[in-house]
């Protein structure tokens, strides 16, 4: 009797300990390819300007009505095709690069503004005066960018070296339902009044895959 318990609790542990897994075990390198592919469906492209408000009204385009819509201050906006768009690349590593690269770049017109011999740096304290010639120029600054887990927000990373006034990194970037990206960024911009930081928020929406 005692051996055939014996011989039962040894096919009993036998049988436990051959006793499957919770689940196939999964390839690193798979999940991976797995998870990039996802954020390049969802991301890689880009994307137009629907959408610019400031914080508070202002008088860009000198006609003595303010406004926080700066798609109707900021005449290049009015152009059907124009270039101030979001760029957001998601690549896999490569023959070019050891790892995944992920970067983001807004096209914003910055304003260039000439007083005589000196050109504005883009900066505080210049004030307004009557006649001087305003550019808009569209540029921009290409940055590595993270996402969060749950993929609503992604975080940019400030560059070594960063111009305090000009091509600014986002001092945030969202994803709504829409998956539609809302930046936000703070601008010196030379308006009626002179030189104003204001804090703008920007949505974009995907319009191409291509890069």
């Amino acid at each position: 009797m005692k051996r055939n318990l014996l011989i039962c609790a040894l096919l009993l542990g036998g049988i436990l300990g051959c006793k499957k897994s919770d689940g196939p075990s999964v390839d690193p390198q798979i999940e991976e390819a797995r998870k990039l592919a996802e954020l390049q469906e969802q991301f890689h492209g880009k994307y137009k300007l629907i959408s610019a408000t400031a914080d508070q009204d202002v008088d860009i385009n000198m006609d003595g009505v303010k406004s926080r819509n700066l798609l109707s201050e900021i005449s290049v906006f009015q152009f059907e095709n124009h270039s101030n768009i979001v760029e957001l690349r998601i690549y896999g590593p490569s023959s070019f690069i050891a790892k995944s690269s992920f970067t983001l770049s807004q096209g914003w017109p910055e304003q260039y503004i000439w007083d005589g011999a000196k050109e504005w740096d883009g900066g505080p304290n210049f004030d307004y005066k009557d006649n001087l010639s305003i550019s808009y120029v569209n540029q921009g600054a290409i940055r590595s960018v993270q996402f969060s887990d749950n993929l609503k927000d992604i975080i940019v990373l400030p560059q070594e070296t960063e111009n305090p006034f000009r091509w600014v990194a986002p001092e945030s970037v969202k994803v709504d339902n829409l998956h539609r990206l809302h930046l936000v960024n703070k601008r010196y911009l030379y308006t009626k009044d002179g030189v104003k930081q204001v804090t703008i928020e920007s949505v974009y929406e995907r319009f191409t895959k291509v890069t």
